[in-house]
Order: structure tokens, then sequence, then C-alpha cells
């Protein structure tokens, strides 16, 4: 409760500064005031332009995401804990993870064409990496002496990785599925914006295209309440997970 408070202030103050700073330089069509865009977005969601949009990006978004998932935890438990699976997998891996994934978004319309396929390809490929780097770490990172005693009482392979690994990684995971979140916002942004005819990002560049400064904030802010729910059903579901995890900090 104390949490919400704070943050409940700290976005009065923003907004407050923001319709100071929108009044003194007086030139709407540039800064638009905070009650200004808020009209707007009560208005594109009563007409039901913007709430479309939201559910074509949610699915997108969310697509991509899961897919990264998918395949991250698997290939990041797979190479953490597998020497040749490392050497080998990872090492492609390692080549993938600095080529930039809006590098890519050309030559994934050419394979995949404009259609859902090459956008959720891109939002995958995005947010694959957090996930894969966080686990793989997870799993390297694991007390070898509880590992010893579980060799100790005969235990096997699996049971090693799904009664010891599995839950000293979680936190490491749960890490990486909040920055991978984030990534796939960034991505669904991108790729909208460069080839499609619908979504949030389709939405933005054509209010930027007509010159609707207020909703361009909208969407702007449609997209940060989408990364900031994003965050709390992320860090909620960690805490039911992890309920053995200590949080380290001042409640003050």
């Amino acid at each position: 409760m104390r949490r919400v408070r704070r943050t409940l202030i700290t976005l009065t103050v923003l907004f407050a500064l923001w319709q100071l700073a929108a009044v003194l330089y007086d030139k709407a069509y540039i800064l638009p005031t905070p009650v200004a865009v808020f009209a707007a977005l009560v208005s594109n969601l009563a007409e039901g332009k913007l709430l479309a949009q939201l559910q074509i990006s949610l699915g997108r978004a969310l697509a991509g995401y899961l897919l990264a998932i998918v395949l991250a935890i698997p290939a990041g438990v797979i190479t953490g804990w597998w020497k040749l699976a490392n050497d080998t997998l990872g090492s492609v891996l390692e080549l993938l993870r600095p080529v930039p994934a809006l590098a890519l978004i050309p030559l994934a319309i050419v394979w995949l064409g404009f259609g859902e396929a090459s956008k959720v390809a891109m939002i995958a490929y995005a947010s694959f990496f957090s996930v894969y780097v966080n686990t793989q770490a997870g799993v390297r990172n694991v007390d070898p002496l509880h590992i010893q005693v579980m060799r100790v009482y005969g235990r096997g392979t699996w049971d090693v990785l799904t009664k010891v690994v599995l839950y000293s990684m979680l936190p490491y995971v749960f890490t990486g599925l909040r920055y991978s979140a984030a990534v796939a916002l960034i991505l669904l942004v991108a790729v909208e914006l460069v080839g499609s005819q619908n979504g949030l990002g389709f939405f933005l560049f054509q209010s930027q295209a007509f010159l609707q400064v207020p909703d361009v904030f909208s969407a702007i802010l449609v997209f940060g309440a989408m990364g900031f729910a994003a965050n709390l059903i992320l860090l909620a579901f960690e805490r039911r997970m992890i309920r053995w995890r200590q949080e380290v900090g001042s409640d003050a």
C-alpha cells in the first residue's frame, strides 16, 4: 500500500510539472498539456480506435514474448549445465547476441514477409537473449555444496536439475523475464512503425503524420502503461513462485 501511495504521489508531481511546462511553453502543437492528452486518450478509447489497435499489439507482443521464453529457458539450462552444449550451441548464441534486432528487420521482412510471422519473430529474437543469459547465469551460480549433497544421496542429473537447479535459478529467470518484457515492447513499436498497417505503433505513426500530437502522447502513455502493468504482473508472479526469497532493502 505504501508503494502504491508513493507511486501515485510521484506521478502526480510529474504530471503537474508537465502541465506547468506546457502552459509556459505555450505551443500545444509541440507539447500539449496533460489535460489535452487525457482528453484525446479518452476520446480514442471511447471511439474504439485505440482499443482495437491495443488488442492487436498485445497479441503480437505476447506471442513473441512467450515464444522467446519457451526457447530461452531450455537453452539457458542446457548451455549452463552441459559444457559440450555451451561450446556448441552456446557459442552460436553468443555470436548472435550482439546483432541488434533492429538490423534484422529488413531480413525478416524478406524471409517472412510483412505478415505477423516477421513481427512475432523479431519480438521473440530481441526478447530471447535476456531470458537466456539470466537463466544460464542462474544455472551456473548454483551452490556446488547442494549438488554434492544430492550426489551423496545417489540422486541423478534429473533430480539435481529439478530439485536444486530449478529453485536456485528462478530469481535469475524472473530478472530476465522482467527485462525482456520491456524489450518486447520496444521491438513491438519498431516492427509496427516499419511494416504494419495496424497496431499501436502504426497508430503512433499515423498520428505523427497528421500532426495529431495529443494522440501521439496518448499512444506513448498506453505503451508506458503496458510496460508498467507487465512488470507488476511479473513481480506478483515472482513473489508467488519464490516465496522463500528474502527481499533486501529498507522499508523507509
